[in-house]
């Protein structure tokens, strides 16, 4: 008897269940929490993946910025070496004499 044909009439559903008994109702609870079980978690996987798409957007945001603001330090501290530097060699030539 394939399940079509089983279903095909109420007599025959009512039958089919009762052949699996409490077993049956077991197989099928168990199915039902572990597919809520999945479901669950699959939901709850794809909000922590959003939360760290957006956490590294928010990073990636941040290391443009403190890079930006590095290069502007390390503009300024060159410029100010560059500075030292003329005015020890200026110092150097004026005392060498």
């Amino acid at each position: 008897m394939t399940l079509l044909q089983a279903v095909s009439d109420t007599a025959g559903i009512k039958e089919y269940f009762l052949q699996y008994g409490i077993l049956g109702l077991l197989a099928f609870i168990l199915g039902y929490f572990a597919w809520m079980q999945y479901q669950r978690l699959i939901k709850k996987n794809d909000t922590l993946e959003m939360k760290v798409d957006r956490l590294q957007e928010e990073m990636m945001n941040m290391l443009v910025e403190e890079r930006e603001r590095m290069s502007e330090l390390i503009r300024a501290n060159t410029e100010a070496l560059k500075d030292l530097q003329k005015t020890i060699f200026k110092y150097l030539v004026k005392n060498s004499d």
